[in-house]
């Protein structure tokens, strides 16, 4: 019995989980690449924080052009890729995207409700390569103003970068 009671606490250690701090620490958010993009939708997954309710997942990311003015176009699809810089290298993890529309925000009209902004989880590998953005897929969601996508991990944020959705676009861009 004294055997017992001295490897108990013994036996506590070793089922207490054990991380790797390192693995989950991202020093920060490099925006590699910004603009218009074409992208491929090969699948949709259920989003009910977003206004249409569900999100698509891109393949086939194809950089069209480095701008922050996006025509008000259906179709369209804007963003950046990014690279997240981490302690650990191809160390899995769990990024948030946050789009912030404009003030007016987006109104669906299937559900008579108004979204002021969009979040959804961004998972990501330590210096990976990413992309997040927003594809204007229907009519009512093509609202001009500025347009924030914002990257964050564990409550801080880490990128950002406003565009603006116009309807007036001049040839320069």
């Amino acid at each position: 019995m004294e055997l017992l009671l001295r490897l108990l606490p013994l036996a506590f250690l070793v089922l207490i989980p054990t991380t790797d701090a390192r693995a989950q620490s991202v020093e920060r958010i490099e925006i590699v690449e910004w603009g218009i993009y074409r992208t491929d939708n090969v699948g949709d997954i259920p989003s009910p924080l977003s206004p249409s309710g569900m999100r698509y997942i891109a393949a086939n990311i194809r950089h069209q052009q480095t701008t922050t003015t996006i025509p008000a176009l259906v179709g369209l699809t804007f963003g950046f890729r990014y690279k997240v810089v981490a302690s650990s290298p191809g160390a899995s993890l769990n990024l948030k995207c946050v789009i912030r529309f404009p003030r007016q925000g987006l109104t669906n009209p299937a559900k008579a409700k108004t979204f002021f902004i969009e979040e959804s989880d961004s998972p990501a590998v330590a210096e990976g390569i990413r992309f997040d953005g927003y594809t204007l897929d229907y009519d009512w969601e093509v609202e001009t103003g500025p347009w924030t996508v914002e990257i964050w991990h564990e409550g801080r944020k880490l990128a950002e970068k406003t565009f603006i959705v116009t309807r007036l676009v001049s040839s320069a861009e």
